[in-house]
């Protein structure tokens, strides 16, 4: 198991060259690559994932989009509240002409990786357990991400804004973007960060945040999945949270043919985690969650409810592990799968797990597949719905409550017009 890093640490990196380490962390995971291949179906993580898809398709290193387009050419990616907070990357290179920083508070730290040097100490080394291909091929090959560093007791009252857009060169080459994002907050600092990733055509994305929060410091963080249907997204979330630390995560996934998400998170004691997770998927997306939640010191309290509505002949996986170690007593972790499946051929494959080695806890988990509720179809018809727009209200109320406690108002309201699209619910009025 990693240290875990020390919450003075911050003060120390401003100071600290880029260390000689980290060039062996790159060739370690360049090792694993070879070794270990693609993986497939015949490995227990993997076992409901087929990658053939992947492995039909050639892929390359993006370069620099010349010149690269403007988030503002985007509908939906421009949010008032963060445009002067906003850091862009295309194909995974910042774009500093698109990016703004001016409402950032004095003494945070928000640039792009490759001028991160003094950070890099900490880069590989938050989080615990084995990294999987799609993370190792990340901190083999990165080049290009943000770091950002709140010092103690600062409270970053506008949210931050990371967007990562991604498109083809348009010369038939396919991209692999492997952004790498490190967020450090100090004692008692805070803080909204707001992780979004768009795109248009076939490319290979796979992101890897990693995440340290000091004691009692909060961070809510918002991450967004709205890849091209075409594309192929792995990402890859690595937090530690120090005692009486909180760490509130909402993952929200609509696009990608293939799609897994990968969040690993340790508790310290007294500390607190929020591991939320809509996927709205359809046609024949497939979208993949394994999660893993540690609580590995006493008086933890963890809560994760993951969502996914399913149509077409869409499949949906969700493997969510909670794990209170021996001694962690006094745990509270509370887990829960939902999920709602709206055609024949759509499929749900859901494992929670508990894997408790204390005896003073409360902890509970359960898995719910189904349809809509006949009676409630029929309610609402009874009150002058047709039997279409009764389905799909139904539908997007299912979805929607996860988008109601998202703190930034335009990026709530464009989600939920995201859903009612997708819900296709549109004639029922505005309801965002």
């Amino acid at each position: 198991m990693t240290p875990a890093v020390d919450a003075s640490l911050l003060s120390e990196l401003l100071a600290t060259a880029r260390p000689e380490g980290w060039e062996p962390v790159r060739a370690a995971a360049e090792a694993r690559l070879e070794a270990q291949g693609l993986p497939d179906t015949a490995m227990e993580d993997w076992k409901y994932l087929d990658l053939s898809p992947l492995r039909e398709r050639s892929f390359h290193s993006a370069e620099a989009a010349s010149p690269a387009p403007a988030a503002s050419d985007i509908p939906g990616l421009v949010h008032p509240e963060m445009m002067a907070t906003r850091q862009v990357f295309v194909n995974g290179f910042h774009a500093p002409h698109a990016s703004c920083a001016t409402a950032i508070p004095p003494g945070v730290r928000f640039f792009p990786i490759s001028t991160a040097s003094e950070a890099c100490r900490l880069l590989g080394t938050l989080g615990e357990g084995a990294p999987d291909f799609f993370e190792d091929l990340n901190t083999a090959r990165f080049t290009e991400g943000a770091v950002i560093l709140v010092p103690q007791n600062v409270r970053v009252e506008v949210p931050l804004h990371l967007l990562f857009l991604n498109r083809p060169a348009g010369d038939g080459v396919l991209p692999a973007v492997f952004p790498r994002v490190l967020v450090a907050l100090d004692r008692g600092a805070e803080l909204e960060l707001v992780e979004e990733h768009h795109g248009e055509g076939a490319y290979l994305s796979c992101p890897v945040v990693e995440v340290r929060v000091a004691e009692g410091a909060v961070l809510r963080h918002e991450r967004i999945q709205r890849e091209s249907l075409d594309a192929f997204h792995f990402g890859a979330l690595r937090a530690e949270v120090a005692r009486g630390g909180q760490y509130h995560s909402r993952t929200l996934s609509f696009g990608g043919r293939l799609s897994r998400q990968r969040p690993r998170v340790r508790l310290a004691e007294g500390a607190e985690a929020t591991l939320d997770g809509l996927a709205l998927i359809g046609d024949s997306q497939v979208a993949d969650t394994h999660s893993f939640l540690h609580h590995a010191e006493p008086h933890g309290t963890s809560r994760q409810l993951h969502k996914c509505v399913v149509d077409g002949q869409a499949r949906a996986i969700f493997n969510g592990q909670i794990r209170v170690a021996p001694g962690a007593q006094v745990t509270d972790a509370q887990q829960q799968s939902r999920n709602l499946l709206l055609s024949e051929k759509a499929r749900v494959d859901t494992k929670p797990q508990l894997e408790i080695y204390a005896d003073d806890v409360k902890c509970s988990h359960g898995a719910a597949v189904g349809q809509l509720d006949p009676d409630e179809l029929f309610y609402l018809q009874s009150r002058g719905l047709d039997p279409e727009d009764a389905r799909n209200l139904l539908t997007y109320g299912f979805a929607a409550d996860l988008l109601a406690r998202i703190p930034v108002a335009s990026l709530r309201r464009a989600l939920r017009h995201l859903v009612l699209a997708r819900t296709q619910a549109a004639s029922l009025g505005d309801l965002a």
